[in-house]
């Protein structure tokens, strides 16, 4: 282990306990015991067979979009409109799935390549305004992401809801039920683990060998780093600048097309617990590097596994759990931030 990555996670074991301490204060000053609170929070989170999958079942997605973060910000582009693409991918897939008469080794597959293929188009304008015109990718894409999650309930209320969810006095926003044939398989009944859990491992090997051993990945690298030193090397840039965003998009969208096919068995909007926000904090804590991804997945998985047994357990609401795990996240991921605005600046003097 070098200097550097000693360094990295010293920084990040002071920043948890920073954060640790801060949100403690916070849950002794509305009057709860803070131990009691983060006891429960592991509790559920880890203390048996059905807290451990749902952990796992919170992380798969979180890596999955973590990747896709990292494939736009290990370039130096912030792309905020990951939300969008998953909701897309979600989507797409919903729309794939209902396709009848297709066997599970071909539903399965086009499923997954049509929403990374949607994500990735939806990327297509924010990549080429970045690229070709230099325009600011980080409030078109948050934009677009906004305009997205609409755009999937506008479809699916006008075009494909359920006739009984038309006249129901719930109102709710989904797609039919999509095929068997195009259904994840669950890793163990009943829990809502699926196989999604091998395609999220294999990003995380793949996005490694990409960056660590490819050409491209040391250019992608490099332009992250210094965009004046990647032009001295004779990296093209905006080619990796458009590619970047266009995969980022089209890997966050795979999250949402998980969901729709491994745990809801259709598109029910409203159904991502903030996947791309959280997705873009997950790469942070994990400093943009695959295998530090895949531990601050599962370290959100467990906040996310094990916040209903803290709030059901402890006096602790839902609304203080929030902004408890709020504080300790921001801590972590501040110094992957600034390094991140580090780079920004660098960009926009090279520029």
């Amino acid at each position: 282990m070098n200097k550097q990555w000693v360094q990295s996670l010293l920084r990040l074991v002071v920043a948890f306990l920073i954060g640790l301490v801060i949100s403690s204060i916070f849950i002794i000053a509305v009057g709860e015991n803070p131990i009691a609170a983060y006891r429960e929070l592991m509790l559920g989170a880890f203390s048996g067979t059905l807290e451990i999958f749902t952990t796992l079942r919170w992380t798969v997605p979180y890596i999955i979009v973590g990747i896709g973060a990292a494939a736009s910000f290990k370039a130096g582009l912030f792309n905020m409109g990951l939300e969008g693409c998953v909701y897309c991918g979600a989507l797409a897939a919903g729309l794939l799935g209902t396709i009848k008469g297709l066997p599970s080794i071909v539903h399965i597959p086009l499923c997954m390549f049509g929403a990374f293929l949607v994500g990735s188009l939806w990327m297509l304008v924010p990549a080429y305004l970045k690229a070709r015109r230099g325009v600011s990718e980080v409030i078109i894409t948050w934009m677009q992401s906004y305009a997205m999650v609409l755009l999937c309930s506008f479809l699916v209320t006008e075009y494909f809801q359920l006739p009984e969810d038309v006249s129901s006095a719930a109102q709710q926003v989904r797609t039919p039920m999509i095929e068997e044939s195009a259904q994840l398989s669950v890793l163990l009944e009943p829990y809502k683990l699926n196989t999604s859990l091998f395609i999220a491992l294999l990003l995380v090997v793949g996005f490694y060998i990409f960056s660590k051993h490819t050409k491209y990945g040391y250019e992608h690298r490099m332009l992250g780093i210094s965009s004046q030193f990647a032009v001295y090397g004779g990296v093209k840039t905006k080619q990796i600048q458009f590619w970047s965003l266009i995969v980022s998009g089209g890997i966050a969208a795979i999250a949402g097309a998980s969901e729709t096919m491994g745990v809801n068995g259709q598109y029910i909007h409203g159904f991502s617990t903030e996947m791309g926000p959280n997705g873009i904090m997950v790469a942070l804590m994990g400093r943009l590097n695959p295998i530090g991804i895949l531990f601050s997945s599962l370290f959100m998985g467990a906040i996310q596994g094990g916040a209903r047994s803290m709030v059901r357990n402890t006096g602790v609401s839902a609304y203080t759990m929030r902004i408890m795990i709020g504080i300790i996240v921001i801590c972590i991921t501040a110094d992957g931030l600034f390094e991140l605005l580090r780079i920004k600046k660098q960009h926009r003097e090279g520029d």
